[in-house]
């Protein structure tokens, strides 16, 4: 067995070990949650939005400009939008997504979403632990729960499974998410969210 696999699969057992269950209801809410917004969401789907709330945005782009270009790009070539403005990404509440409609409608320009994005950075996690691995086995078993026909369930967990094993944590969303929700957002930390760009919004 390759190393970074075993020692993949030592942190997750261990982390199995001592699991305790004092967030698995909030857990099991936020994924049910999110799951009523967006009914067509597969366990990928599920995953990038935990997985933003737990780590944030230190594995993204930093350099400012090169952030500000792409934020400016996304927002004039997408031709639609989820109506939602804003939400949070997983049961901790940690980041907001925000959606690029803010920037299309006019509440807020580039330059805020952007400086508030590259502040988040400082509240980000850069590291994956024992307690991610654990917190992603709580969540899939909260959305085998609330979605037991979810489409390709069983298929998505062992692609992750293989992902995680690999060192691969980042995940995009799932081709029908984008078809059916056209996500186009940056996530913000929430603290930086509320001073920042929240009272920019439409109440």
């Amino acid at each position: 067995m390759k190393r970074a696999t075993l020692i993949f699969y030592s942190a997750l057992l261990l982390s199995m070990l001592s699991c305790t269950p004092g967030n698995e209801h909030r857990i099991g809410e936020s994924v049910a949650s999110l799951l009523q917004r967006y009914p067509d969401a597969t366990l990928q789907d599920v995953y990038k939005s935990f997985f933003q709330d737990y780590f944030g945005v230190a594995h993204l782009l930093a350099e400012r400009e090169k952030v500000k270009s792409y934020i400016e790009y996304e927002t004039n070539s997408a031709t639609e939008f989820d109506s939602t403005l804003y939400e949070p990404c997983g049961w901790r509440g940690n980041f907001v997504r925000v959606n690029l409609l803010a920037i299309k409608k006019g509440y807020i320009d580039s330059n805020a979403l952007t400086d508030a994005f590259i502040k988040s950075r400082e509240a980000s996690c850069d590291s994956v632990t024992g307690e991610w691995l654990d917190e992603w086995q709580q969540i899939m078993e909260a959305t085998r729960r609330a979605a037991p026909a979810m489409e390709n369930f069983e298929r998505d967990s062992a692609l992750i499974a293989k992902n995680l094993a690999e060192g691969k944590y980042m995940m995009h969303h799932s081709r029908q998410y984008n078809e059916y929700y056209h996500p186009h957002y940056r996530i913000i930390h929430k603290d930086v969210f509320e001073q920042e760009i929240l009272p920019l919004l439409p109440r």
